[in-house]
């Protein structure tokens, strides 16, 4: 069984400002940051971990830190070789992001390694050993989980992107809940939640909310007749229309109209005074 062994480990508080580095990295290195934050650079490219995170570092890398500059930064650290490091799993971890939140179970390991280092165990390196690995397979299922979200998301927002678009195409068209999931291949009940993660809204609201933003646009751009307006933007009367942009912005599609009109007239009618050179 693949069984990382731990180097050194220690805690360390650095002031405002501190810094550390450059140096050459030979060792895998956990550093969890409890307080303040970190930025490091490795081979120049920087990596940025808050306060309650944990980062992976590999080695074979120059590394260069600094620590928070508004207080102190209090972090723990492990550094740690693993033997026999198969290629495949080598690759894995280069994937996975190094820089995810500090779970509990993670910062238990941690404690529990550091109180090993004054324990009167014979056994106490040995017990440090199954910890560290207990930790290295730890950070592989929590990263794991954490990217898995993180690509969720990302398909996520383009399900959402995607009904967007569609709403939009076809806004003068009834538009129904169902019509609008088929047409991004998901389940009404799951795009309502996607929906309400990324904008905060139901579908069918943003729906209403773009058709009176474009009624809006066209009252002020256009001469069309509000009828003609109601139609375009999907509402079955000018009534409804009027209605629902009231309620919107406070005023009703002639006072919208009106007001866009004469601040249109009174641009035209304001003397151009040109620069002295």
């Amino acid at each position: 069984m693949l069984a990382p062994i731990p180097s050194s480990r220690g805690e360390v508080v650095y002031p405002p400002g501190g810094t550390l580095g450059p140096r050459w990295a030979t060792l895998y290195e956990f550093v969890l940051i409890h307080t303040g934050c970190m930025t490091v650079w490795v081979d120049d490219i920087p990596l940025y971990a808050p306060a309650n995170s944990l980062t992976l570092l590999f080695p074979g890398h120059e590394q260069r830190f600094e620590f928070a500059k508004a207080g102190a930064t209090f972090h723990t650290w492990v550094h740690f070789v693993v033997p026999d490091l198969p290629a495949t799993l080598a690759v894995a971890l280069e994937r996975l992001p190094p820089v995810i939140p500090l779970s509990p179970a993670f910062h238990s390991c941690m404690s529990q390694l550091l109180r090993l280092r004054s324990s009167p165990l014979s056994t106490s390196d040995e017990i440090a050993r199954v910890v560290t690995a207990q930790m290295f397979w730890l950070y592989i299922g929590e990263a794991e989980q954490v990217a898995l979200w993180a690509g969720l998301k990302r398909g996520q927002q383009q399900v959402v992107e995607a009904a967007q678009e569609f709403i939009l195409l076809h806004l003068a068209e009834p538009l129904t809940l169902g019509r609008i999931a088929q047409a991004v291949a998901m389940s009404p009940a799951h795009l309502i939640r996607l929906f309400r993660i990324h904008l905060g809204l139901t579908p069918l609201t943003y729906v209403w909310q773009q058709r009176v933003e474009r009624g809006v646009a066209l009252l002020e751009q256009t001469g069309l007749t509000v009828e003609q307006i109601a139609e375009q933007c999907g509402f079955k009367t000018s009534y409804h229309f009027s209605r629902r942009v009231k309620n919107a912005t406070g005023q009703t599609p002639r006072h919208i109209r009106r007001h866009s009109w004469l601040n249109s007239e009174a641009s035209q009618l304001t003397p151009i005074i040109p620069r002295s050179v």
